[in-house]
């Protein structure tokens, strides 16, 4: 009787036994079809030329030049020209900030300002076996505005260069697996949600290693991915006992499965686990000024045990000339330790974003592509600080700038915006709060300066454009995006430090203009004209931070590329 389990068990490993040998099968079937180009390879990165196989490996190489001259003007919406003196002037001297401090952001490049070259050049190489059991991919990258000592420079030793290995992935397929699993490592761009659709939850190149698999109409892609790691110091006299714990580093946790219902209609789940033990609470200001003004309890609570969950969906729909996507997203947890006190010390995460757009095709009506799209955004805010909830929508990094529908390098909003309180590639004003700045997500690179907040007031976002293309060659571009704040937040002035409540509302809208001209299959020019015109909240804005100011943004910017 005791042993009637057995018969299950040896039932299922049967029906595993079948599964894996068909697998197998397939396998052997598949490696019959030999590589004939890598170029043409999904399995191979960017690169088009190709040098044919050397034995059994194909491989090919290619390149990119992309030189970008920009021109800034009131990045800060004025606010430099509104104030005299320095912000922080309470401070020592040495700690106080220029005029222009708002008009300072980070982009890939490092930091910029006003008017500068930045140039992003890559190489790239592949490798990938006739029976493509393995894969091969690599990208070296310099990318920086451009002087003298950055080009002499050529990525040596000082930190005005950065040469270097920006992509590397590698695959292995894994035939003892059954649905065509392949074994993926190395840092490539990976996410949950890019592209296609909001880039409300995650898109970006961190370390990890990730498994792939399909079977018919659904596919899907499970990872892990170490953001931010304590285990490593440049030396070991830095591995002390106070920064050596296994349990201040970030680790992400995440996988999506799609289902293709038909070539035009397409549906995702996806979920992530965020596990954060490596970012003290605190503000921007409470950085700035170590503690003497705002929020800064890094000696009183290091890092709070913060786990944060993503759990959502997205669908995008062709019916005939019309497209639609939708996207819902909830973001749940808690936060233990915080060093807030009381109530505040340990906090739960509930927060939720939707999305939504809908474009037409104009092509058969005008005689080329011509396509008009609406769409929207929202993220939920917190709306109370005084309870032990923390309502204010984060991403795992906050990707709008990387989708299709509302994004793009050209945005203002989406490269760092210090007085729309947003980190580079997301729109969300992440910097603002209403007085409990728990870290509960954002980019990794910036999160110990007060990014990432909890408590953010949400962002609703109404998008619309058109994108036309009169010739295969010429493609033109234009899109508004206009932000409202859902909840109040808390501002401290740079000028004394004093809190000030900012209600929310509209606060104003970017245009943003881009016409692309293919001059050949490899090589393009990009023209970008970028304004954002603020509203009343914005200017409320710069009057808490210290400097009343309503000045229309403009970026300006010619890109010159060449990609093979």
């Amino acid at each position: 009787m005791k042993k009637q389990w057995l018969k299950p068990v040896l039932a299922l490993t049967a029906v595993a036994m079948q599964i894996s040998v068909a697998s197998a099968q397939e396998i052997v079937s598949k490696k019959s079809e030999e590589v004939q180009d890598i170029t043409k390879e999904l399995l191979a990165g960017p690169g088009t030329v190709n040098i044919g196989g050397i034995k059994d490996i194909h491989m090919s190489f290619g390149g990119q030049i992309r030189i970008i001259p920009t021109i800034e003007n009131n990045y800060d919406f004025g606010m430099g020209q509104a104030t005299t003196g320095t912000f922080l002037p309470f401070l020592p001297a040495a700690n106080q900030l220029g005029k222009d401090y708002f008009k300072n952001h980070s982009n890939e490049a490092g930091g910029v300002n006003n008017n500068y070259i930045r140039s992003e050049n890559r190489l790239y190489f592949n490798a990938l076996p006739k029976d493509r059991e393995w894969s091969f991919y690599a990208a070296l990258e310099f990318d920086r505005a451009l002087d003298t000592n950055t080009v002499d420079e050529r990525g040596g030793k000082t930190g005005g260069s950065n040469f270097g290995l920006e992509r590397l992935h590698g695959t292995m397929a894994l035939p003892f697996l059954p649905f065509n699993s392949r074994l993926h490592a190395g840092w490539d761009v990976w996410g949950l949600d890019y592209g296609e659709a909001a880039g409300l939850v995650y898109g970006d190149d961190n370390p990890g290693f990730w498994l792939t698999g399909d079977k018919g109409p659904i596919s899907w892609n499970i990872g892990y991915f170490k953001l931010g790691e304590n285990n490593f110091q440049n030396s070991i006299g830095s591995l002390t006992s106070a920064n050596s714990s296994e349990r201040s580093d970030r680790d992400l946790y995440s996988g999506y499965v799609d289902y293709k219902i038909n070539p035009n209609h397409k549906a995702r789940v996806f979920y992530a686990y965020d596990q954060i033990r490596n970012v003290a609470t605190k503000d921007l200001i409470g950085v700035l000024t170590g503690g003497a003004v705002g929020i800064n309890r890094s000696s009183v609570a290091p890092s709070p045990k913060t786990d944060s969950h993503h759990a959502g969906a997205y669908y995008v729909g062709n019916f005939g000339p019309v497209e639609f996507f939708g996207e819902g997203v909830y973001q749940f947890g808690t936060s233990k330790g915080t060093g807030l006190g009381g109530t505040r010390e340990n906090m739960d995460i509930s927060a939720y974003a939707a999305s939504a757009d809908i474009s037409l095709e104009l092509k058969e009506m005008i005689g080329f592509s011509v396509k008009p799209h609406i769409g929207f955004m929202y993220t939920s805010g917190d709306d109370n600080a005084a309870d032990s909830k923390l309502g204010g929508y984060q991403g795992v990094d906050n990707a709008q700038r990387f989708s299709s529908r509302w994004g793009g390098e050209n945005t203002i909003i989406g490269d760092t915006n210090l007085v729309l309180g947003t980190m580079l590639y997301g729109y969300i004003p992440e910097l603002y709060g209403n007085g409990t700045p728990v870290f509960t997500g954002g980019l990794q690179n910036t999160s110990g300066l007060g990014s990432g907040r909890g408590d953010n007031p949400g962002l609703t976002m109404l998008s619309y454009g058109i994108t036309a293309t009169p010739k295969k060659h010429i493609i033109f571009k234009t899109n508004a995006n206009s932000f409202l704040w859902n909840e109040d937040i808390s501002v401290n002035s740079y000028k004394t430090g004093a809190p000030t409540t900012v209600q929310s509302g509209y606060v104003g809208t970017e245009w943003d203009n881009e016409l692309t001209l293919a001059l050949s299959k490899h090589s393009y020019i990009k023209t970008q004209v970028s304004y954002f015109f603020p509203g009343k909240v914005l200017n409320n804005t710069t009057a808490a931070l210290g400097a009343a100011s309503d000045k229309v943004a403009s970026r300006y910017a010619v890109e010159l590329i060449w990609n093979f």
